[in-house]
């Protein structure tokens, strides 16, 4: 077997399992092993893009092939795992005086010192480093830390990772009736953003930056409940859908502000279809 075959294979092969759905070779060749190549050499990388994106799938791909084929032990730091327990985000309710703090997701409902001290304990090589597993389903901390003693290639994932600040004037629109009617005093979105502006050392940190943009927002929902059923091994669930409708209006700004800014000053966007497939890899 050739080596493009058998990156061929264990690409379709690991999406397969991760992901359930069969890529075609085709896509496989012209847009995963490409970008595969691309970040080889890569030392620190953010990916982000908006719930359902694929954005873990394709961190762990990166992980899993860097492994097989160049020999590089990767390390993922999902921003998802330093939320703040739901204790600590009622207490961020009660200091802000909004219960919009209580639902994790903005900036701010993150441990951000301990995600940067891991962030830069693991740049320091400084070994062993214990990172926080945060369980979605229960919405709190598990007991466990993963204990990692090597990294080639740092990945730093997550939903609102490499965002700017808001422009007031984004900021100020209403749009949707959470905004409307929960934070007609702007109390909680001006929170965030102004929370946001302490993640840009952070950031700043990692120097490649890739972002995952969706051909429409519409999409999120239905590709966030696809994520949210295997989470917990459901074929469907009417409940949980409109818990999802109500979920997402708490990232929907920020998610959308990023859409309209981030293409300007990634390194690497990644445009996806309708059907959740790349359309286009742009590098700059």
């Amino acid at each position: 077997m050739s080596e493009i075959t058998a990156k061929l294979k264990f690409t379709q092969d690991t999406l397969i399992r991760l992901t359930g759905k069969k890529v075609s070779q085709k896509e496989i060749k012209d847009h995963y092993l490409k970008l595969l190549s691309h970040l080889k050499h890569k030392k620190t990388l953010m990916i982000a893009g908006s719930q359902g994106s694929g954005k873990s799938t394709l961190s762990v791909l990166i992980k899993k092939f860097f492994l097989k084929f160049y020999s590089k032990n990767v390390v993922i730091l999902s921003i998802d795992d330093f939320y703040l327990s739901s204790f600590q985000r009622k207490r961020l309710a009660r200091k802000f005086n909004t219960d919009l703090f209580e639902t994790r997701g903005v900036p701010g409902t993150h441990n951000l010192k301990l995600l940067y001290k891991v962030t830069n304990n693991l740049m320091k090589k400084e070994f062993p480093v214990y990172v926080p597993v945060f369980d979605k389903v229960t919405d709190n901390k598990k007991n466990y830390k993963r204990k990692i003693s090597k990294v080639d290639l740092l990945i730093l994932e997550g939903w609102c990772v490499g965002s700017k600040p808001i422009d007031l004037k984004y900021l100020k629109m209403n749009i949707n009736d959470l905004e409307k009617k929960n934070d007609s005093n702007l109390i909680w979105r001006t929170a965030y953003n102004s929370a946001l502006t302490d993640y840009q050392k952070l950031f700043k940190k990692f120097n490649y930056y890739l972002f995952i943009k969706l051909p429409d927002w519409e999409f999120v929902i239905d590709w966030k409940y696809k994520q949210e059923l295997d989470l917990r091994s459901l074929k469907s669930s009417i409940h949980l859908k409109k818990k999802l409708h109500q979920f997402i209006k708490y990232y929907e700004k920020l998610s959308k502000w990023m859409s309209l800014k981030t293409p300007s000053y990634c390194n690497v966007l990644i445009t996806l279809d309708k059907n959740q497939s790349i359309k286009k890899i742009t590098y700059k």
